[in-house]
């Protein structure tokens, strides 16, 4: 063997020391981040301010305070009554035993350190914990009115209108029509709803001229002329032409989406939101514009029971030009948004409002819905958080939840369309809001955070609406 050169056997322990020392690291995280999991620890905690938090410890802990200037939490044993020295310009420590509660109390707005030590031969977890502001919405309930447009059809499409002779034409795409525009008149006629558009076609047809159609585009009013084509209905079967009609090749729908529920509103922005999901065409199934879109009062006049495999609905009435409630200027997966031009009825058991809860705050057991299934009265039935789905981003579906209350199960038979908006109260806090109902079982549904809806909102524009559970569950994986 020549010095400086080392040996096969040598170099093969070399290893085997390096990977036992890498396991044994790899180990220690690993059982660290079990022992951090298992003592209920998360790496960060997000509090609303005046809303104090409990942690049952899994494992004996110990609590680092280290020193602040400005004091942002206070920590208590509940089981002990111990809590850190506060005015300690040292690090202070606090132990919390097997099964005893550590309570959070939020002093300030702001963001504090503390670490937390499970076992003397592991490292510390540190936790961050910030303390934000608490966000007040009065909860809804009400039953209102989705208009896409104020007045008028929205074209949602083009088709070829093939005359006598078989030859295809597109009047109103070659018109310029263009999918999303609202028809507001024809000749200077108001347009009252897709029937009397095909009315007031058929007249300007006879009469051997253009029709002047008058739209709303982005807001602003387009007059285009179109000439409308003579075509001959044929029977479904295929049988003779029946009757001569005109048409401009264009697809329409009437301007109302139908009955939802008010899901909050700001007492002093006057922004509402509503529904909890995005409106989208059932024809085209893409998102609907809304921009000149609005919500009404309604009344319940009715109910469809839900029954399994078969979704019920509310029925209710409203008047597109009368009890204006406001205007709609964002249709997003979490609702529709807008502004109140006027307020509704105050909500009976909520008049001042309440806080709205952080996502974290949310947690399975009873709590109450609030929604209309008579006239435009608004009722509280009792409901059961099943279970909160550890989303990554915000969506539609947050959460799932029962019916319990027999009296609206006996009505209704669970969630229907027309509930899409309806408030979930937990704990005095605004905690979701439904969205869906399962068509295997109505008594079951989804909903959606309640944060997530007053952050997009933009209430609150400045705060983060990641749930630190969702970060925890990026670092199991």
């Amino acid at each position: 063997m020549h010095q400086g050169t080392i040996s096969a056997r040598t170099i093969k322990i070399l290893i085997l020391v390096s990977l036992a020392f890498l396991a044994s690291g790899l180990a220690l995280v690993a059982g660290a981040w079990v022992l951090n999991l298992i003592a209920g620890i998360p790496g960060e905690i997000r509090m609303s301010y005046g809303a104090p938090r409990e942690i049952t410890a899994g494992l004996p802990i110990e609590v680092y305070m280290p020193s602040h200037k400005k004091q942002v939490i206070r920590v208590v044993n509940l089981d002990s009554g111990l809590r850190p020295d506060a005015t300690s310009r040292e690090a202070s420590l606090l132990k919390v035993g097997r099964g005893q509660k550590l309570r959070i109390d939020p002093v300030s707005i702001g963001t504090s350190h503390v670490e937390v030590r499970v076992a003397r031969i592991l490292p510390p977890r540190q936790v961050r914990i910030s303390v934000v502001p608490e966000i007040r919405v009065v909860p809804g309930g009400h039953a209102i009115g989705v208009l896409l447009a104020a007045q008028g059809v929205i074209v949602v499409g083009h088709y070829p209108v093939v005359d006598a002779n078989g030859r295809s034409h597109y009047p109103g795409s070659s018109s310029g029509i263009q999918v999303g525009d609202v028809i507001l008149k024809v000749d200077d006629i108001p347009v009252e709803g897709t029937s009397h558009l095909e009315t007031l076609i058929d007249r300007a047809g006879l009469e051997g001229r253009a029709a002047e159609i008058t739209l709303s585009r982005d807001g602003a009013i387009i007059k285009v002329n179109v000439t409308p084509v003579r075509t001959k209905e044929i029977g479904l079967s295929g049988s003779p032409a029946r009757d001569i009609k005109y048409r401009i090749g264009v697809l329409v729908r009437d301007n109302a989406a139908g009955v939802g529920t008010l899901s909050f509103y700001d007492l002093k922005t006057r922004i509402y939101g509503a529904l909890g999901h995005v409106i989208t065409d059932a024809a085209t199934n893409r998102e609907v514009d809304v921009k000149d879109g609005r919500i009404v009062a309604a009344c319940i006049v009715g109910i469809h029971q839900g029954q399994r495999g078969q979704p019920g609905e509310k029925i209710g009435t409203f008047d597109g030009t009368r009890d204006v409630l406001g205007s709609i200027t964002k249709n997003s997966k979490l609702g529709i948004f807008g502004t109140l031009s006027s307020m509704p009825p105050s909500n009976p058991f909520y008049p001042r409002g309440v806080p709205v809860a952080l996502a974290e705050e949310v947690t399975e057991g009873e709590a109450e819905m609030l929604t209309v299934i008579d006239d435009d009265r608004i009722e509280r039935f009792d409901v059961y958080i099943e279970r909160v789905l550890r989303n990554r981003t915000p969506g539609a579906k947050g959460l799932i939840v029962r019916i319990t209350d027999q009296r609206l199960i006996s009505r209704t038979g669970g969630i229907v369309q027309g509930m899409s908006g309806s408030p979930i109260i937990q704990n005095g806090r605004l905690a979701a809001v439904v969205t869906h109902v399962f068509l295997a079982d109505p008594t079951r549904g989804y909903a959606t955070l309640a944060e997530w809806m007053v952050g997009e909102a933009g209430l609150v524009a400045e705060r983060s609406f990641t749930p630190t559970w969702s970060r925890r569950r990026d670092a199991a994986a």
